[in-house]
């Protein structure tokens, strides 16, 4: 692996030199490779026991959903995280399927039974819209996301005129040109280059990589009230990316937590437990 990362940084460099655009797409390309797909042994009792079924995308993949709970329940969405699946959240599908929600799920673009090798952030939010559609709620619904399927779910619902009741973000990453400036850093590419992968950022999302935070769509979504819930230690997402959200938008709760990690949180039962209470409005904001 070690001698893979220095091939690739030696290689954006130079191509730094004498085709810095196409350095740049290639190492957007690299971003974009989605490098967990195995569903672990954890998880595959939501895949046994899910109703399963598919959603046809034009001039995409079609989208692999998941449906539990009560048909006639209040509904919810949940929303994975990058390099995971929607088995990820076996735990709230299964306790919010017993107190009688409706629950829905996919997995994103490039992940678990989806096709495809590479995605992006376009694309996932433009799935999640997708199923939005294909569903069609006419009333307002809860949604509950990880990681990166909070900024899924905050860049899809600023472009649609759905309404939410109760969102939960998960370990949510704010500015999303940290995550590229961490890409860089761990490849190691030079500034040229990033300065290119930030040009083709903006071709894909049409937005500057600078301003596109989950706080400035977050202020274009109706939703009633929202609970953050974030290891002050995560290792993944700093916790101040929860402190910073939570600063800028109204009605929300933070509730931080020690020691739950970023991933083991998902199997967490006092996390759970928590966006339990905060749905059923056991946990009213003040």
């Amino acid at each position: 692996m070690k001698t893979y990362l220095k091939f690739i940084k030696y290689y954006l460099n130079l191509l730094s030199y004498i085709a810095p655009k196409y350095g740049g797409k290639i190492a957007v390309k690299i971003f974009q490779k989605v490098r967990i797909k195995k569903i672990k042994e954890i998880e595959t009792d939501f895949y046994l026991k899910a109703k399963q079924f598919k959603i046809q995308r034009k001039n995409a993949e079609e989208l692999h959903c998941y449906e539990f709970g009560n048909p006639n329940g209040k509904l919810i969405f949940l929303v994975h995280g990058w390099n995971s699946n929607a088995g990820s959240l076996t735990r709230f599908a299964f306790e919010f399927a017993k107190k009688k929600y409706r629950v829905i799920s996919f997995d994103l673009p490039a992940h678990a039974n989806t096709k495809g090798t590479h995605t992006n952030l376009y694309d996932c939010k433009n799935a999640f819209k997708d199923l939005l559609q294909y569903i069609n709620p006419k009333m307002p619904f809860h949604v509950i996301s990880h990681s990166f399927g909070s900024a899924v779910i905050a860049f899809a619902l600023s472009e649609t005129n759905n309404k939410a009741d109760k969102i939960i973000l998960l370990s949510a990453n704010n500015r999303l040109k940290e995550i590229f400036l961490e890409f860089q850093q761990f490849i190691g590419f030079n500034n040229t280059i990033f300065k290119h992968v930030a040009f083709w950022v903006k071709d894909i999302m049409k937005e500057d990589l600078s301003k596109m935070t989950i706080i400035n769509r977050l202020k274009k979504v109706s939703f009633e009230e929202m609970l953050i819930i974030h290891d002050k230690s995560d290792k993944v997402i700093p916790y101040k990316n929860a402190i910073e959200i939570a600063k800028e938008i109204n009605r929300v709760i933070l509730k931080p937590f020690k020691k739950i990690g970023h991933y083991r949180m998902l199997w967490n039962k006092e996390v759970v437990n928590e966006s339990l209470k905060f749905i059923q409005n056991k946990n009213k904001i003040k």
